[in-house]
């Protein structure tokens, strides 16, 4: 399984470096993209993650015992709780409150509602659609693979964004604060997130080509492009 792992970071690699040459990104770190695109990017982030906690949620109903520490933690972070021995506190703030503060500082908090509706439509629809896969451990894979490529890819550009927000945007650091707490912990998260896709594949005893096959199909567009910029600049031309 160990070609699985190299395979899937082979995939985050290319789709990072196609979102940090997508002109769209390279106008939002060079300063020269207006307002509007500065908010409309906020707005993506804010709605792609909000609802992130739910999606750890399934994915750690579904881990596998050698991967199940590290996605109970995941989620604890995510709900801005910290677990210790056998206590559980609230001592942070969860990921979805400092998204509502990347949008408050922003100056765009009349949006919350809507991107929050939104959020949640993402979800149902998700529930509601036909099933590309043909088993719940197929489809648990594919939404693995997803989550743990926002987390690889926020490790190495979380601080570039936030850096580019605050100088071209006027974000102060406590609005940045979801940024640069991916780029603090992401890193980390990542390479576990790694081993828990080879854990997971192994533990469902899943042949590691159709697994690595189930990958790619869930890459098969990038998807940072897509939640942070739209359909439109996945089209043919628009990262030229």
């Amino acid at each position: 399984m160990s070609d699985l792992r190299a395979r899937v970071e082979a995939l985050y690699a290319a789709q990072a470096d196609e979102l940090t040459g997508h002109p769209e990104f390279r106008a939002l770190e060079a300063g020269t993209a207006p307002k509007a695109a500065y908010d409309t990017f906020l707005s993506n982030v804010v709605r792609a993650h909000m609802r992130s906690p739910k999606i750890v949620a399934f994915l750690y109903a579904l881990s596998p015992p050698a991967a199940t520490e590290d996605l109970l933690h995941n989620l604890l972070e995510e709900l801005g709780i910290s677990a210790g021995g056998s206590e559980a506190k609230e001592d942070g703030t969860s990921h979805p409150a400092l998204l509502r503060g990347l949008a408050e500082g922003a100056g765009l908090a009349d949006r919350l509602p809507e991107l929050e509706r939104l959020a949640e439509g993402d979800i149902r629809t998700l529930v509601s659609e036909p099933l590309m896969y043909g088993t719940l451990k197929d489809v648990g894979l594919s939404a693995l693979v997803e989550v743990i490529a926002f987390e690889w890819m926020l490790s190495r550009t979380a601080s570039r964004i936030a850096t580019a927000l605050a100088a071209h945007r006027g974000l102060a650091p406590d609005a940045l604060a979801w940024f640069t707490h991916h780029a603090e912990v992401d890193i980390g998260h990542a390479e576990q997130g790694l081993d828990a896709i080879r854990d997971y594949a192994a533990y469902y005893a899943m042949d590691p080509e159709d697994a690595a096959t189930i990958a790619e199909m869930s890459m098969r567009e990038n998807v940072f492009v897509r939640r942070y910029f739209g359909e439109l600049a996945l089209a043919p031309g628009a990262a030229s």
